[in-house]
């Protein structure tokens, strides 16, 4: 999906933290988000969609239309009636910034964050859990990692948290942290086992 600047997602978020909150009151924020993302991915792969719902020369009514069509029973109401209100404020063709505020302002909600790890190759299951544990120290959220390689990189690994993306030596500050707390954990978990031992 398309990377947007602050001043789009600031008007995507408008419209998603009323979706999220209608969402909420039913508990389908997780489920509106999935099905947000994928109408989003959608029109945005989607080349002629893109252009229809983006488009000056498309009427509002002509839109309207089409949304009852081509998505109406397929997705949620919610979903359904918020395109509409998107087409009917011309902000149709913002649907993937909206899409984006509404995964931020859910991470929020659940106290959880996305972060994208690109590394030369596959993450090691160790090398995997002392980033999440780092990353979570760091941002004090859970987080959920997106793993993506690419062969051309050249040293260590990118972390891109948001719009932040996190040079290589903080890459590598990151997983010398994660070490140093699973080093802690573990001599804390040998000592708690020395205590039960005497005790018993």
């Amino acid at each position: 999906m398309a990377e947007f600047n602050d001043e789009e997602l600031a008007l995507g978020r408008v419209y998603a933290k009323a979706m999220l909150d209608s969402a909420d009151k039913t508990g389908a924020t997780e489920a509106l988000a999935e099905e947000l993302c994928a109408v989003a991915s959608l029109i945005d792969q989607n080349a002629e969609l893109r252009g229809f719902a983006s488009s000056p020369i498309v009427t509002s009514a002509s839109r309207q239309l089409a949304i009852e069509k081509i998505f109406r029973g397929k997705i949620s109401d919610l979903l359904a009636d918020s395109l509409q209100v998107l087409n009917r404020k011309d902000r149709l063709g913002f649907i993937g910034c909206v899409a984006e505020a509404y995964r931020h302002l859910l991470e929020k909600k659940r106290n959880r964050i996305e972060a994208e790890v690109t590394t030369a190759g596959p993450l090691s299951d160790s090398l995997r859990e002392r980033l999440r544990a780092a990353l979570r120290t760091r941002f004090e959220k859970e987080v959920d990692l997106v793993e993506k390689t690419d062969p051309n990189l050249i040293g260590g690994l990118v972390v891109q948290v948001g719009d932040r993306k996190l040079d290589a030596s903080v890459a590598r500050s990151l997983s010398v942290l994660g070490d140093r707390l699973l080093d802690r954990a573990s001599r804390e978990l040998h000592a708690g086992t020395k205590k039960y031992a005497q005790a018993v």
